[in-house]
């Protein structure tokens, strides 16, 4: 390569890891800037993160091929046209719903252009958010007092200050919980959240970060692969991470076989998911929601058989907030049922990731997606869909200058051997 091409394309590099980083902690900076500066209202959140979608398309669009930006282009035009549809005849529109469909496109794209490596970027950002983590628990105070969560929720999100129950903490609600922690339990630590701000999102990163590493460990040496796996430890405990902790269990135990299913059976391994939780609120015989994980899988069954037929056809706005325990629930009311099944097509047969590697991760993101879709719509935060979908669309563009696992390793052991 040129060293005029190696040039723009490193620089490249840096600018699309930049909007990656600040599409997961935006709100980090935007809470320090709150504690600290000015207070930042609602329509500022908004504005950053359309910003942020706005340089995705920017930097990704342009280095698709022909038949890719096709898929990309068309899928927004359904989209867009979905949108009208249900203006027209709702005469209601919330720009939250749009935002939830635009986070896989942007992220996508951006993924697409990027010419570095994932892997090694993912163990950077996650040595990152451990340094942060381990600040936060050996000094919640002057992390409180500096990112200040608890002020940032209510003025930026819409939060109520009577919600924390805590009165002498500046951390999130869920931070310092009553009760023991899950790990830990006699250490009065709070829950750290690191640069997500709140625990739930720290939770679902360490699931990230497990199947990147699950998807990825050949491609990262030895002793990075060792790091990774401490990393994964500690983030757990330090955000009390039970449901992280068993995703991560789950994924580990389901890798050799998801490595050898066919990645256009990813609508089934969804599907499968969700009947499996219907069978275990069943099977448990529970009866009535509470805030334990089986309650709110009973919360999403009973939910989706109680869905009136507007709420099928996303024609029921207001009733997507009554769901915020049940992704899936949420997933149909925010967007329709057209929307949830092209989803499903699109992922299983229209983006094919090359590779073993591609092929695991693709399996994992759909599992770990279907898996929180029963307890939250968590995964529908930026902070929590980039990831999955830049490292979707780094796999899906990149096919023709990805090396395989076996070709790296071979290389790494020739650049070890002493010249004869």
């Amino acid at each position: 390569m040129p060293p005029h091409v190696a040039h723009r394309v490193r620089w490249r590099n840096v600018a699309i890891e930049c909007v990656l980083l600040l599409a997961v902690g935006y709100n980090f900076v935007l809470a320090v800037i709150n504690a600290k500066v000015f207070t930042v209202r609602p329509a500022m959140t908004y504005v950053v993160e359309f910003a942020l979608y706005g340089a995705c398309f920017v930097l990704g669009l342009w280095s698709l091929d022909r038949k890719r930006a096709a898929l990309v282009i068309g899928g927004l035009g359904f989209l867009v046209a979905l949108v009208l549809l249900r203006f027209f005849l709702t005469w209601e529109f919330d720009p939250k719903f749009l935002r939830d469909a635009l986070i896989p496109f942007a992220f996508l794209v951006l993924g697409c252009a990027y010419r570095g490596s994932v892997p090694q970027l993912c163990v950077r950002m996650t040595l990152v958010i451990a340094l942060v983590a381990g600040f936060e628990l050996a000094a919640p105070t002057t992390y409180g007092d500096v990112v200040n969560p608890k002020s940032y929720f209510v003025n930026a999100r819409g939060f109520s200050a009577s919600g924390f129950w805590n009165e002498d903490s500046n951390l999130f609600v869920s931070a310092t919980r009553p009760g023991a922690r899950n790990f830990l339990p006699s250490s009065n630590l709070p829950r750290a959240s690191s640069v997500f701000i709140e625990p739930v999102t720290m939770g679902n990163y360490i699931i990230f970060f497990t199947a990147v590493l699950l998807a990825f460990r050949r491609w990262l040496s030895g002793w990075k692969q060792l790091l990774s796996i401490g990393l994964i430890g500690f983030l757990i405990v330090a955000s009390d991470g039970r449901l992280a902790a068993g995703t991560c269990v789950l994924m580990a135990m389901l890798a050799p076989i998801l490595r050898r299913v066919d990645q256009r059976l990813a609508f089934g391994l969804f599907l499968l998911v969700l009947f499996g939780g219907w069978l275990l609120v069943t099977a448990a015989g529970v009866q009535a929601y509470e805030d334990t994980t089986l309650g709110r899988i009973f919360f999403t069954v009973d939910s989706i058989s109680r869905l009136s037929l507007p709420a099928w056809l996303g024609l029921d706005t207001d009733a997507a907030y009554r769901y915020f325990d049940s992704g899936i629930a949420y997933f149909i009311v925010s967007q329709s049922i057209f929307v949830v099944l092209a989803f499903l097509l699109a992922y299983s047969f229209l983006m094919f990731l090359p590779g073993t590697e591609g092929q695991l991760f693709k399996q994992l993101a759909i599992f770990a997606f279907a898996l929180s879709l029963l307890v939250s719509n968590g995964y529908f935060s930026i902070k929590t869909a980039a990831l999955w979908w830049f490292v979707c669309g780094w796999l899906w563009q990149g096919a023709p200058v990805l090396p395989s696992a076996r070709r790296l390793w071979h290389a790494r052991r020739l650049h070890a051997e002493p010249a004869t």
